[in-house]
């Protein structure tokens, strides 16, 4: 396999051409201790969109709330608008700042958080516990995205039944914390809640929770509960399968069934063979994307593209989707596009045409496009048609947008460096329970700095900074699926600019027990997991008894999965070596 490979050059960014904004140039608008700062607000948001009795900061720290803990009766409803269920369905996170559960973006959301931590690990700090006391020596993005992966798991009944929303429209009736309105009745949404469940619909929703929970087997340090995860993204992965083609029809929100669902399907699929070696996993992924093309719309909750052509290219640079269409480029070409809308835009605002709604967050999802072709270009993969420096300073443009080097001379993170300027609308993070009218839920006595990132202007020079009337929320509103892709955006440049100890590894001594090296006795594949490593650049070469490679395999990722079909039945030897020491494994190839 060719190790980097360039992709189209005949791509111009608009960028470059006269009278755009020039990306190249681009400076940092922050320091790094702030910097610092707003990730680990964008991350600690998600803290107060728990659900359930699982200390959400924004209740337990608020001295007016009527209770620490919210909708314990989840599951105990109405399900599918008839007779009461007995699921425990505690847990998980609010959707924005409403209280409802929706499974779309729940998922989306922690497939955001868990791939930045599976690149981009020494992003991340440990700064406490999932309680928010002493830190416990796991990332603080695994213990906030562990409470989406422990509920995903409840979603799952059975075999045959998908879980994929809680709550109902009554939910928007009041304006108060989640603790108070689970006191109310079941129309303004109190306890206990409607439960939407399906068993012949919502493959690309369950699609995402097999992602999440294949990332969380991958990645949390605890074995059983990688076990636990592992098994769930499998059940998960097996109900999106049987029922791919259609989305689960969320009563009132995200009600589209018809839209695309390979993107999801193909996500979920290679990061199981990733996980398992199973090469039916491969052969999925790939098959769902045959004759598909780029998307060249921003990562979001509804659009997993550049996630799963990541993965198939880090897997294989050359996979394409059998019409001469080779991922690589689709990334490429999926990156020029953001760009080119960047460049469009006097403030390098990066505007999606049509969509004003959330545009914070669509910036944040073409950034954290951009970061996937950065990784990949920093891994020696492909060398992207524009300069690896220019987009990094697209992605730096978009925070820095997002932090207060805007047209208003405001934050949209809400509350970093105390501006609370720009309204969140968010009951939690506002902390009133005692339902104010339209025009006074623009104003609170007490506030949380709550790091949410509001949704951002119309349009260039335009935002409604109120939380209600007409269609200001739009502007306004804050959640999941907003916050998952500015910490994405921010998790690369982290990374860079200020990084931890997670992902430095071990110290770099080859031991048998460093790499796990299965099956032994093997026929169409091998996986090599790295167990205790933190070194230097490791390789891994497949050699007959006679002293003859057969295959020679550059050992990047904590799991690798090596494809045997070719290799002629015999007694083999895994040297692994990192240039100085290493490693043999006896293997058999039948």
């Amino acid at each position: 396999m060719i190790k980097r490979l360039f992709l189209g050059t005949s791509l111009l960014l608009a960028a470059g051409s006269a009278g755009a904004y020039d990306f190249s140039s681009y400076g940092e608008g922050f320091s790094t201790e702030d910097y610092r700062t707003a990730f680990n607000m964008g991350l600690k948001f998600f803290g107060g969109q728990r659900c359930g009795d699982s200390h959400n900061w924004m209740l337990v720290n608020n001295p007016g709330a009527c209770a620490t803990s919210c909708h314990m009766k989840d599951g105990k409803g109405s399900v599918n608008g008839g007779g009461n269920g007995n699921y425990d369905l505690t847990g998980g996170w609010h959707d924005c700042g409403d209280h409802i559960k929706v499974g779309t973006t729940m998922g989306s959301s922690a497939i955001f958080l868990l791939v930045a931590y599976d690149l981009w690990p020494q992003a991340f700090q440990d700064n406490y516990d999932e309680a928010y006391g002493a830190p416990n020596g796991i990332a603080d993005v695994l213990d906030e995205a562990k409470y989406a992966t422990d509920y995903f798991m409840k979603c799952f009944p059975d075999d045959n039944t998908f879980v994929y929303y809680v709550g109902s429209s009554g939910d928007h009736n009041v304006w108060c914390t989640s603790a108070k309105q689970s006191t109310l009745s079941v129309d303004q949404g109190g306890d206990p809640r409607p439960v939407w469940t399906t068993n012949n619909s919502g493959g690309p929703q369950a699609a995402n929770c097999a992602s999440a929970l294949a990332l969380m087997s991958l990645n949390y340090p605890d074995q059983s509960y990688k076990e636990q995860c592992k098994a769930a993204a499998i059940k998960a992965y097996a109900f999106a399968k049987k029922n791919k083609s259609q989305h689960a029809a969320i009563p009132e929100f995200y009600a589209d069934p018809n839209r695309e669902w390979t993107d999801e399907l193909a996500l979920a699929a290679i990061l199981l063979y990733r996980l398992t070696g199973e090469s039916s996993y491969k052969k999925d992924a790939l098959d769902y994307l045959q004759g598909k093309w780029e998307s060249n719309y921003p990562l979001a909750w509804d659009t997993m593209s550049d996630f799963a052509y990541y993965y198939i290219v880090k897997d294989d640079a050359n996979a394409n989707n059998g019409q001469g269409g080779y991922f690589r480029d689709h990334m490429d070409k999926n990156v020029a596009e953001h760009l080119k809308n960047g460049g469009a835009n006097q403030n390098g605002f990066p505007f999606v045409q049509g969509q004003r709604w959330g545009t914070n967050k669509l910036a944040c999802g073409a950034a954290a496009a951009t970061s996937l072709l950065v990784k990949l270009s920093e891994d020696d993969v492909v060398t992207p048609s524009v300069k690896t420096q220019t987009a990094k300073n697209f992605i730096t443009r978009v925070v820095d947008y997002v932090l207060g080097k805007n047209e208003f001379n405001h934050p949209f993170l809400h509350g970093f460096k105390g501006d609370m300027t720009f309204k969140i609308h968010h009951r939690n993070a506002m902390g009133r329970d005692d339902n104010p009218p339209s025009n006074e839920k623009n104003s609170s006595e007490f506030m949380f700095a709550s790091g949410g990132m509001i949704g951002g202007p119309s349009d260039s020079g335009q935002f409604s900074n109120i939380v209600e009337g007409g269609d200001a929320y739009k502007e306004t509103e804050g959640g999941c699926d907003y916050n998952a892709p500015f910490v994405f955006a921010m998790a690369r440049m982290m990374a860079e600019k200020d990084p931890s100890q997670f992902g430095v590894g071990t110290p770099a001594v080859l031991t048998d027990h460093t790499y796990l090296v299965y099956p032994t006795d093997f026929s169409d594949y091998l996986v090599i997991d790295q167990i205790t490593y933190g070194g230097a650049t490791v390789t891994a070469d497949l050699i007959t008894l006679d002293g003859q490679t057969v295959k020679h395999i550059d050992v990047k990722n904590v799991r690798e999965v090596v494809e045997t079909n070719d290799v002629a039945s015999g007694i083999y030897l895994l040297r692994v070596s990192n240039g100085t020491q290493s490693v043999g494994y006896k293997l058999i190839k039948r």
